[in-house]
């Protein structure tokens, strides 16, 4: 685009976005001006929503074991913890969600690749003996 000879050139260089302010992303405003949220928060609020429905069937699980079952404990608090991730990510999103892990990949380098060498380790396992179940289910059918 060029400009006309009449137009004034700014000489003053563009401000840059204040950190901690929300960036303008196309498609978050819509007619009227009213605002949408990202489609990455429809997401978070979708994986939320999973994580409580699999954390209210780990109660139910919890209630009907009986009470002397060391199980009943472990499985109370597992969904006593996916309740509290649902929550987080309902009220965090994935905006809050990235930048605690950039947080805490800064103030704690090591524990972080650590995590993410044993996520990645785990999700590895799953995935091979997800392939070596499909693979099982070929042969026998």
């Amino acid at each position: 685009m060029t400009q006309s000879p009449n137009t004034p050139r700014s000489t003053e260089p563009p401000q840059p976005q204040q950190s901690g302010q929300p960036r303008p992303a196309g498609g978050e405003t819509g007619s009227g001006g009213q605002e949408h949220s990202p489609p990455g928060e429809a997401q978070a609020q979708q994986a939320a929503a999973t994580v409580r429905k699999w954390a209210d069937d780990l109660a139910g699980m919890a209630e009907r074991a009986p009470g002397d079952s060391p199980a009943r404990g472990l499985v109370s608090r597992a969904a006593d913890g996916g309740h509290r991730a649902a929550d987080y990510l309902e009220q965090r999103g994935t905006g809050g969600v990235a930048e605690d892990l950039r947080g805490f990949a800064r103030e704690r380098p090591a524990a972080f690749l650590g995590s993410a060498a044993l996520a990645g380790f785990a999700l590895g396992r799953v995935a091979k003996a997800g392939l070596a179940q499909t693979a099982h289910r070929k042969e026998e059918g």
